[in-house]
């Protein structure tokens, strides 16, 4: 039996290479395919989202059927790494829409089987505070990528072969971590499983709500940057800042206490993306776009994390079809959001807008989680023993 640790340590891998680098590694190096690629702003808009599309594709997939979870994760490690070496060998935009396609199905089929392979362990050992770990692979990810672009731009070393070091990482990765994804899941005894009773929809409301209104920083945060600073060499910055306070928010929610509702937290979480936007929007200075970057990063994966502990509890024998109808409303609104932002964008000179819509969006799910967070009270899965 591996130990809950090691276990935690993987999936927080798992995570950080499916959104890391499956989904997000687009966003720091965007500025630099349009200086040495001639990709465009709507190019770039197209990128994130059929990366998106591949992403809701995968997650339906995993909600329709029941996968076999070791199967499933480690072929999801190898599409994302084909996928990834694939934007730096492919020579034209068609089939770098394919690579982000094959990236977002594995990036979705890592983050549903991930989070429930992981969790089903976590819970079975009694260490459900090692959820934190887990879900600081995002960030992790967004951290690792973000910084090395932004240390050696200028260092001699091209989009593409951005693309080829991020798939030889992700290669690395599925090699260490390959014997451990073999550890079956974890089911729990029907003795053991408690029956909650509950409407889904608000959950995937918000969940679906916040895919939208977040995707929009997050794709476009460097050009917004640069658009209102009109600092190049800074701009790499934002999105590192990013990953850093989603990491720190989510290991500090691993040793502060119990929130009385999964709903209070997703509000919290709302609320802070609904300042950081503010403050992109409102306050176009160093200090103001730090401070948005920072909020909006801070929500980013507790937000997964208090959906997910939802989720459990809804389904507490088996929450990975649930989790997939979740990623996928999820993916709904990050399939949205980077083609409304860029085309806005485009049309007005600006993100203004997109990052209005973003607000609107935001505020709508905050409100939605305020008022189911007063129907609930505590509603963190038991450990199971």
């Amino acid at each position: 039996m591996r130990s809950p640790v090691r276990l935690a340590v993987v999936g927080m891998t798992v995570l950080a290479i499916a959104l890391g680098i499956g989904r997000f590694m687009l966003t720091p190096l965007l500025p630099l395919m349009q200086a040495d690629a001639g990709l465009s702003l709507i190019g770039g808009g197209w990128l994130a989202s059929v990366n998106n599309i591949g992403y809701l594709l995968g997650a339906l997939l995993c909600a329709a059927l029941a996968l076999p979870q070791r199967t499933t994760l480690r072929l999801g490690m190898l599409l994302v790494t084909l996928g990834t070496l694939g934007m730096g060998l492919a020579p034209s935009l068609a089939l770098w829409l394919l690579c982000r396609f094959v990236a977002g199905v594995a990036a979705a089929m890592l983050m549903v089987h991930g989070i429930a392979w992981c969790t089903a362990h976590l819970r079975t050992h009694g260490r459900i505070g090692l959820e934190s770990l887990l879900y600081s692979g995002p960030g992790i990810g967004i951290v690792v990528s973000g910084t090395l672009v932004a240390a050696l731009h200028g260092g001699g070393l091209d989009s593409a072969r951005w693309w080829l070091l991020s798939g030889a990482l992700c290669a690395v990765v599925t090699v260490l971590t390959w014997r451990t994804l073999a550890a079956p899941g974890q089911t729990p005894a029907a003795s053991h499983v408690r029956h909650e009773s509950g409407p889904t929809w608000p959950l995937v409301a918000i969940y679906g709500l916040f895919g939208f209104a977040y995707v929009i920083p997050a794709t476009f945060l460097p050009l917004i940057a640069d658009a209102q600073l009109h600092l190049p060499a800074l701009r790499e910055w934002f999105w590192p800042l990013y990953g850093v306070a989603t990491v720190l928010a989510t290991l500090l929610l691993g040793v502060l206490p119990t929130v009385r509702s999964n709903y209070v937290g997703l509000a919290g979480c709302c609320f802070s993306m609904l300042l950081g936007t503010l403050a992109c929007l409102y306050w176009p200075t160093p200090t103001g776009l730090a401070l948005g970057a920072v909020l909006e990063g801070a929500a980013l994966m507790p937000v997964v994390m208090f959906t997910m502990r939802e989720a459990a509890v809804l389904a507490p024998r088996d929450p990975t079809r649930l989790i997939g109808a979740l990623t996928a409303a999820f993916g709904i609104g990050q399939i949205i959001g980077p083609l409304v932002a860029a085309t806005l964008a485009s049309h007005r000179h600006g993100f203004a807008a997109p990052l209005e819509l973003a607000g609107l969006a935001t505020l709508a799910a905050l409100l939605l989680a305020l008022a189911f967070a007063r129907r609930h009270r505590s509603r963190v899965p038991a450990p199971l023993t």
